[in-house]
């Protein structure tokens, strides 16, 4: 049995697609297969907020089968408003014996200083030796400023887990260091010996 979605939507200068796959085999059998986007180009999706372009999209795949158990899936969400825009590609895979899970969040949105796009992908594979679980995220920043920043999460245990955090933004004014904010932001310090 296979399940197969495949949702694209764009609107403007933001866009969001996925695609979805789940395979299984043997007795008692179960796939499952979930996709969707959102993307408003031009308008507000929170009131009060200055957003010019916003996307998200989500998607799910799983398999459960007591011989073989295959999931995967791929997106993509990107926005420009202006600053230089921003992409991620995400992918996931997953093979086991028992079951598979691989989803993937991610979110866009544009200001008229900066373009963010964040999320995660995750693959979860059991059981055996067998099982394998994939991940990965690729990204593009078209600014003039822009940073990425990407945290990995992986596992060799029987039940294969791997994970990806990331966050790429693009801006029209320069990005200051995390520590640079914290230590302007911060009260001035006198030592007590002074």
């Amino acid at each position: 049995m296979t399940d197969a979605e495949m949702i694209r939507i764009t609107a403007g200068a933001a866009v969001a697609v996925n695609q979805a796959t789940a395979h299984a085999v043997g007795t008692a059998s179960q796939t499952a297969v979930s996709a969707t986007t959102q993307t408003y180009s031009d308008s507000n999706p929170s009131a009060g907020g200055p957003l010019l372009n916003y996307a998200a999209s989500q998607a799910t795949a799983s398999a459960r089968s007591g011989d073989l158990a295959q999931a995967g899936l791929s997106s993509q969400i990107s926005v420009n408003g202006g600053n230089g825009g921003v992409r991620i590609d995400t992918g996931a895979s997953g093979d086991g014996t028992n079951r598979t899970l691989v989803r993937t969040q991610t979110y866009g949105i544009s200001t008229s200083t900066a373009d963010l796009v964040f999320g995660s992908v995750s693959a979860v594979a059991c059981c055996g030796t067998p099982a394998t679980a994939q991940v990965n995220a690729a990204s593009e920043a078209g600014g003039q400023y822009s940073r990425e920043l990407r945290s990995v999460v992986t596992s060799d245990t029987p039940e294969q887990i791997q994970r990806i955090d990331i966050a790429v933004v693009s801006s029209a004014l320069p990005i200051l260091d995390p520590a640079q904010v914290l230590v302007m932001g911060g009260p001035a310090r006198v030592s007590p010996k002074y």
